[in-house]
C-alpha cells in the first residue's frame, strides 16, 4: 500500500495508516541486527510505539530487526525488538521529501525499555503543534 507520501506501508484492512502516538525528535546512531545483516542507521524521531530510522539498508515490511541505541541521559543502550511497518525510498526514479529509511514499531518491549522511552518522551517537546 502507498500512503501518498512516497512511503509504502503494511496492508491491514482493519486499520488505516494512522499514527497512534506523538512523535518526538531523536537523532542518535542505531545499530540494526536481523538474521543475516548488521548495519547502522540514524534515528530521526521516536514515539512510545516505534521510531523512524534513516538508512539506505532498508528491510522489507514485516521484517523483524533488533535495534540497539542509547537515549540521551541513559547510562546503558537499549536493545529492542522491532518490526518494519513502512518504508520510504529515495531513488533516481522516485524523488520524495525526507531521507530514505523505515518506520518500525516496538515489539515485546521490556518494562525497563518502555520506562526509559517514556521518560525520554516526557522530557521532550512534540514535533507537532496544535494550530489553535
Amino acid at each position: 500500500m502507498d500512503s501518498g507520501t512516497g512511503a509504502k506501508v503494511a496492508h491491514n484492512e482493519q486499520q488505516q495508516h494512522v499514527r497512534a502516538s506523538e512523535r518526538f525528535d531523536l537523532e542518535v546512531s542505531v545499530d540494526l541486527e536481523s538474521d543475516s545483516n548488521f548495519y547502522t542507521g540514524l534515528t530521526q524521531n521516536i514515539s512510545s510505539g516505534g521510531l523512524f530510522i534513516a538508512t539506505n539498508a532498508i528491510r522489507r515490511i514485516g521484517d523483524r530487526i533488533t535495534l540497539k541505541f542509547l537515549l540521551p541521559g541513559q547510562p546503558e543502550p537499549l536493545a529492542v525488538e522491532t518490526e518494519v511497518r513502512w518504508i520510504r525510498e529515495n531513488s533516481a526514479l522516485n524523488r520524495i521529501d525526507g531521507a530514505s529509511g523505515m518506520g518500525v514499531r516496538f515489539v515485546n518491549l521490556s518494562p525497563q525499555a518502555a520506562q526509559a522511552i517514556q521518560q525520554f518522551i516526557e522530557s521532550r517537546d512534540s514535533l507537532y503543534y496544535d494550530d489553535e
